[in-house]
């Protein structure tokens, strides 16, 4: 199993999607290896042929790219592993999930940390990536990440969803963690890795939880920052 992950300056992995991955590899015990790539060098993966995106996932031959598909490849070819999506119900809950994660979470942290995602990045991503994100936002990314000191208590609470749901346990997924808390864990993975800015206030439940996340399957996520 061989993972296509992006890295930044420093070489940390800090693709949201990818950590949704990461998480689910681990949740299944599947052993992979990395492969680090920075924004330039995805094109060389598919040359003359459809732009792969980052998290792709090669195995047995072949390559699957996307985090839903990869988790749903995951699930069908290691089916004797504990699953993620589980029945077909269950599964379209987790896509409405990850339509809420992006919307909310990821555009939400988006909004706070870019000009410091794109200062984390690797000198040769800097110019790729000012141009692109700031077409998408139609503003500098100076422009969007101003003022964040007074829009981060709005962020904190288009969270309360998530507080909601932790009342009932320590993990959204309820006693134990499941592909939901990988969903919402990405985006404040991305943030810890990206930026010093502080999203959530430490008396939050939501920081709570996500500290929990940092030290499952041995403290995976918390060691990336240490070693990188």
């Amino acid at each position: 199993m061989l993972l296509y992950d992006l890295v930044n300056a420093r070489g940390a992995h800090f693709s949201p999607n990818s950590w949704r991955v990461r998480m689910a590899l681990a949740h299944k015990n599947i052993d992979f290896q990395v492969q680090d790539l920075r924004f330039g060098q995805i094109d060389a993966l598919n040359p003359g042929g459809p732009r792969l995106t980052i998290p792709t996932i090669e195995h047995a031959g072949q390559r699957v790219t996307d985090s839903w598909a990869i988790v749903q490849y995951l699930d069908q070819t290691f089916a004797d592993t504990p699953p993620l999506m589980g029945a077909d119900a269950q599964a379209q809950l987790l896509r409405f999930f990850q339509y809420w994660v992006q919307t909310t979470i990821h555009a939400g942290i988006s909004r706070l940390i870019l000009l410091d995602l794109h200062n984390s990045l690797h000198p040769d991503d800097h110019a790729y990536f000012r141009a692109s994100r700031e077409k998408q936002n139609r503003k500098t990314l100076e422009e969007v990440q101003a003022g964040r000191d007074e829009r981060v208590g709005a962020f904190r609470e288009s969270l309360r969803p998530m507080r909601m749901k932790l009342q009932e346990g320590p993990f959204i997924n309820g006693t134990h963690p499941g592909y939901a808390d990988y969903l919402a864990f990405g985006g404040f993975q991305w943030a810890r890795l990206s930026s010093p800015f502080q999203l959530l206030a430490e008396d939050d439940p939501v920081y709570a939880w996500r500290e929990r996340c940092l030290d499952l399957f041995a403290g995976l996520a918390r060691r990336e920052s240490e070693a990188s």
